[in-house]
C-alpha cells in the first residue's frame, strides 16, 4: 500500500485542541475518504504518495544560494518514522488559518513541471502529470481553507 497523505480541515476554534491531539480530526479510515465516490467523499486533501515529490519540489536546489525551503513546504513537511519489521509511526501536523493562508499564496505561485523536473524529485515511477495533478488539488484545496478561513490537521502514513 505504501505511505500515503491526507488532510482535513479545522475551524480556528480546533486548533488548539488538534495541536494537542490531531486523531480525533483526521478520519478513522482516510483512505476509504479519498477513494469515495464524489457526492460521499469528505472535504479533505489527497496527495496519495506524492508528498514525497511535493517535499522535494519545494526544497531549494542544492547550489541555491538561500537554502531555504518555500511555505509550500509547511503542507508536506515531515515523514514517518520506522518502529521496526516494516512497520512505521506516522507523522501528523497542524495548521491555524494564518499558516494556511501563507501555505496558500505560496502554492499559487509553483508552477506546473515537466517529466524532467519529474525524473529529478520524483521515484522510479513519477511524471510531471502525476506530480501537477497533486500539485492542483493542493492548490486547490488550500485556496478554498483560505477562503473560509480554515485550518487543517494532516497526516503522513
Amino acid at each position: 500500500m505504501g505511505i500515503r497523505y491526507y488532510a482535513y480541515p479545522i475551524r480556528p476554534d480546533q486548533v488548539s485542541a488538534a495541536r494537542l491531539d490531531p486523531w480525533p480530526f483526521l478520519s478513522d479510515d482516510p483512505l476509504m475518504d479519498a477513494w469515495a465516490p464524489d457526492e460521499d467523499r469528505p472535504r479533505m486533501l489527497y496527495l496519495d504518495k506524492c508528498w514525497y515529490e511535493l517535499q522535494r519540489l519545494f526544497v531549494p536546489a542544492r547550489d541555491d544560494p538561500h537554502p531555504r525551503p518555500r511555505m509550500a513546504f509547511e503542507l508536506v513537511r515531515g515523514a514517518v518514522s520506522e518502529t521496526g519489521c516494516g512497520a512505521h509511526s506516522p507523522f501528523t501536523a497542524v495548521h491555524g488559518p494564518d499558516v494556511v493562508a501563507a501555505i496558500a499564496l505560496d502554492l499559487a505561485r509553483v508552477e506546473p513541471i515537466d517529466d524532467e523536473k519529474a525524473a529529478l524529485i520524483g521515484r522510479w515511477n513519477s511524471s510531471a502529470d502525476y506530480v501537477n495533478h497533486y500539485l492542483a488539488a493542493a492548490q486547490e484545496f488550500t485556496a478554498g481553507l483560505t477562503r473560509d478561513g480554515l485550518g487543517l490537521v494532516y497526516l503522513i502514513g
